[in-house]
């Protein structure tokens, strides 16, 4: 019986390593992108999607769901309502972020960060996120102010929290802000990066609320 199992792998595995390759390989979040849930407190919560440039959020605002689509690639912007049907295009630009401040591309550039705001940042150790094995910086603002940011080395160096302190009345840094990324699902499929179709076009935010 061995035997005959032995062939049978064998042939299973020669064809299953060119499918493997054939295919790219295994995913990653540089190649593919991915899906995380942006924590910035209990209440505020968004799902996330990015693949390369492209971004997508959403989460409930004002009582409803509302979807934020970002193509660089083609200078728009998109918002819009499953709950109205109803859909804001707009021009995109650099400084047209999703997630103000938070990078939410991998492959981190420490030095490319910390020159956007005109600070100081240093390697402080190495740290867990989840199950993500991490390094930290520390980036000291003008302000005074300090920024944590936990980079997570098996993501592909994607940051998935920054820690935001400030100095209280006693000179001691106590948090104010910390935004983590979690539940970081690798892969992100192009679909959610296009805007939906049927849609009434409206031509400001504000309409997009209920009729």
């Amino acid at each position: 019986m061995v035997k005959h199992r032995l062939p049978l792998v064998a042939g299973l595995l020669a064809g299953a390593l060119p499918t493997l390759f054939s295919c790219g390989g295994p995913r990653t979040v540089a190649k593919d992108g991915y899906r995380a849930i942006l924590v910035y407190s209990k209440e505020d919560r968004f799902r996330i999607a990015v693949r390369g440039e492209r971004v997508r959020v959403a989460g409930t605002v004002d009582g409803s769901e509302i979807v934020r689509i970002i193509r660089p690639d083609l200078g728009k912007s998109w918002q819009f309502r499953p709950s109205t049907r109803r859909i804001f295009e707009s021009a995109w630009s650099p400084t047209d972020e999703a997630v103000p401040g938070y990078p939410l591309q991998p492959r981190f550039d420490p030095a490319a960060y910390t020159d956007r705001f005109g600070g100081a940042i240093r390697r402080i150790d190495d740290a867990t996120h989840g199950l993500h094995p991490c390094e930290r910086w520390q980036m000291t603002l003008p302000s005074g102010d300090v920024a944590t940011i936990w980079v997570a080395r098996d993501l592909d160096r994607l940051p998935v929290r920054i820690e935001h302190s400030k100095k209280d009345a006693g000179d001691e840094y106590q948090a104010f802000t910390d935004t983590q990324l979690l539940d970081v699902q690798v892969g992100a499929s192009e679909k959610l990066f296009e805007p939906p179709k049927g849609y009434e076009k409206v031509d400001s935010y504000e309409k997009l609320e209920s009729r």
